[in-house]
């Protein structure tokens, strides 16, 4: 099962292999108060995103992966995203994600994605 989603699971948002698992009718709920309703909105979002920064890591631990029919997944899980800025800054938040992939075409698309940051420690 998670190796059908190895390619999203083991990538960043820089990376084409993250973006080409996304639907064009994607949906989105990320850290903003705003929803992206389709791929290129997200896309231009995760653009100017990272746009400041030099390097980056993204990934997910303890990944629950559920497939229903051949032809819906769903994948939580908890993530950790670590930028350095291009004036040395460094940055880590640590979260959890929810995807949702059909199959369309043969391939797997994320049709659906949630992330929320999780709360800082006092």
């Amino acid at each position: 099962m998670r190796k059908k989603f190895k390619p999203w699971l083991s990538s960043s948002p820089k990376h084409k292999a993250a973006l080409d698992m996304l639907s064009d009718d994607l949906e989105v709920f990320d850290h903003v108060p705003y929803r992206f309703d389709n791929k290129a909105q997200f896309a231009n979002f995760l653009a100017g995103a990272v746009e400041g920064v030099a390097s980056m890591s993204f990934g997910f631990r303890q990944p629950s992966c559920r497939v229903f029919n051949d032809t819906t997944g769903i994948v939580n899980a908890y993530d950790t995203f670590t930028g350095v800025t291009k004036d040395g800054k460094v940055q880590t938040i640590h979260g959890r994600t929810t995807l949702v992939f059909v199959k369309q075409g043969g391939q797997w698309k994320i049709v659906s994605a949630h992330f929320s940051p999780l709360p800082h420690a006092s």
